[in-house]
């Protein structure tokens, strides 16, 4: 049997009802691809239910939960496709989704294609994302209202692994998901490291997912930011040398006030956990070495009140949903 051009990899733990609705979802896509599965440990009905109601796709069972960055980069691996096309378990995308992304990657020659992921209630929550001097990171048009001519002016620093595709061959090249990073943020890591190699991203304006945001650990729980936390104190360690002192100190005011925020909002203190699990993992190694092609990687410009509008925003909007 030829092997698909573009494969469909879904990483994937519990939540049958959703995962199922994802894969029916693909069934009705107009271009043609292979879809992949790769469960990671799941605790629910999931390999009982999933491989008999859709024995086509490429099903993959891990016997240790690995987290996000570890199951995408199971099925990359074992891939034996040319570009592969990453879905969140909670997400329903569009007939013509893989099309629109194959017509993106064909018209640019990129490496990358940013999908845009919509909200229950019809609002962006992802177009993309991209980081600021700190590397302190957003979703592009995070709570605007779907717009494909704003959606087309975009130029991402890499898709939300949520909803994006990535030349297999160049994800090879660069690594992979960084697996120290369980989950949250480790698209933005990638991402970084495909611009340091000279890759570009494209957007596919022409199409959408629509998703079910932090479906698994929930928006705002003392699990997920514990997470977010540690992904981000991993971020400034790897990539110290790379700031200026300017630029890490704005980052941790930035990330200090978030964390407050939080503390506040969410009534958990799990981002200064992560922090502090992030520190006591490094505790004594020496960050890298500044990396060839950081200067290529795009950030954007944005004075410390204005990236504490879009943090602190997001997370107001989060609760008051």
């Amino acid at each position: 049997m030829p092997q698909p051009r573009i494969e469909v990899v879904v990483a994937h733990r519990n939540n049958v009802p959703a995962l199922t609705r994802l894969l029916t979802a693909l069934r009705d896509q107009t271009e043609p691809c292979g879809v992949c599965v790769v469960d990671d440990a799941s605790t629910d009905e999931t390999p009982d239910v999933i491989p008999q109601a859709f024995p086509e796709l490429r099903y993959e069972r891990l016997d240790v939960n690995v987290g996000f960055s570890g199951a995408n980069n199971h099925a990359v691996r074992t891939s034996d496709a040319e570009w592969v096309v990453l879905l969140n378990n909670d997400t329903v995308p569009e007939p013509n989704f893989v099309a629109a992304l194959r017509e993106a990657w064909e018209a640019t020659g990129a490496a990358m294609v940013a999908a845009t992921l919509r909200r229950p209630d019809g609002a962006i929550d992802s177009a993309g994302i991209e980081v600021d001097r700190s590397l302190v990171a957003f979703d592009l048009l995070h709570g605007h209202d779907y717009d494909p001519g704003a959606i087309a002016r975009l130029e991402p620093l890499a898709p939300c692994a949520g909803a994006g595709a990535y030349r297999r061959a160049a994800l090879m090249e660069a690594g992979g998901f960084d697996e120290t990073m369980f989950a949250y943020l480790e698209d933005v890591e990638l991402g970084i490291r495909l611009r340091m190699a000279g890759h570009r991203c494209a957007v596919a304006p022409g199409t959408f997912a629509w998703h079910e945001h932090s479906a698994f650990w929930g928006s705002g729980s003392s699990r997920k930011n514990e997470r977010m936390g540690h992904s981000r104190g991993y971020i400034v360690w790897k990539y110290r040398r790379d700031l200026s002192a300017a630029e890490r100190l704005r980052g941790h005011l930035i990330d200090a006030v978030v964390y407050s925020g939080q503390v506040a909002i969410d009534r958990n203190a799990g981002a200064v956990r992560g922090r502090a699990k992030s520190a006591a993992a490094r505790a004594g190694q020496r960050p890298p070495d500044r990396h060839d092609g950081f200067a290529l990687v795009p950030r954007a410009s944005l004075s410390v009140n204005a990236a504490l509008r879009r943090r602190l925003g997001r997370r107001v909007a989060c609760a008051a949903a």
